[in-house]
């Protein structure tokens, strides 16, 4: 049923699911992941890895070197974009031969490549551990909500459109359209829907012309607060 509450992203009856109405999602950062393409992969290129004293990380990159025809004295940059997605995103199904060896034994193993990327966010939701999630975190950014686009409302109520427009799309006009589009929508309905408008519409304007009034017809209405 369309009623207030749908579009309010502060509403569970509202919000896009996915997101719970907040519009981004916490993901692993490749750029955070490697923050300086010039550093060299055996002097802690794949920040991740960069403080542990274990050989096993340093033993990984060797063997996808041998396969992707890298060294450990390479920089970042200086990889192949297919090694650079192999690292970060895995190999597919592409099996790769890696070599270990801890000290006690050496062994081979034949497998595909999880990459750094899929293997933190695996680990961030696997974990029990806070320690491990807050290390995990530091290497995660806000980005856009794919469900929702960053609209941070739930496909119903961004399927309710008024002059091809749902409702967040007006909330991304500055002050300043958005009063010129309340303005100038009574022409583009019937008699009916104009009788419906009429009160609401009167609404807006009045408290968009407030704002325009006081200076401040350049922010828009999806602005966060925390940025102002």
């Amino acid at each position: 049923e369309v009623e207030p509450r749908l579009f309010s992203f502060n509403n569970p009856f509202g919000a896009c699911p996915t997101c719970s109405g907040l519009g981004s999602e916490q993901k692993i950062d490749p750029e955070l992941v490697v923050p300086n393409p010039q550093a060299l992969l055996g002097k802690g290129a794949i920040a991740p890895w960069a403080k542990s004293t274990s050989p096993y990380y340093n033993q990984t990159l060797e063997s996808l070197g041998k396969h992707y025809k890298f060294r450990l004295d390479d920089a970042w940059d200086n990889l192949s974009k297919t090694a650079q997605k192999a690292i970060l995103f895995g190999s597919g199904d592409e099996e790769i031969r890696f070599s270990y060896d801890d000290g006690l034994r050496a062994y081979d193993v034949k497998k595909p490549f999880e990459g750094v990327v899929k293997n933190l966010e695996r680990r961030y939701i696997e974990t029990e551990s806070e320690w491990a999630r807050e290390e995990i975190g530091r290497f995660m950014a806000a980005t856009p909500c794919a469900a929702c686009k960053g609209f941070r409302l739930k496909p119903e109520a961004l399927a309710v459109k008024i002059d091809g427009r749902h409702i967040a799309e007006v909330s991304e006009l500055s002050v300043k359209n958005a009063v010129a589009w309340a303005s100038e929508l009574p022409e583009k309905l019937d008699k009916k829907r104009n009788e419906i408008a009429y009160r609401i519409l009167k609404e807006i304007r009045e408290r968009l012309t407030f704002l325009v009034d006081v200076g401040l017809d350049y922010l828009t209405l999806s602005r966060n607060s925390g940025t102002l």
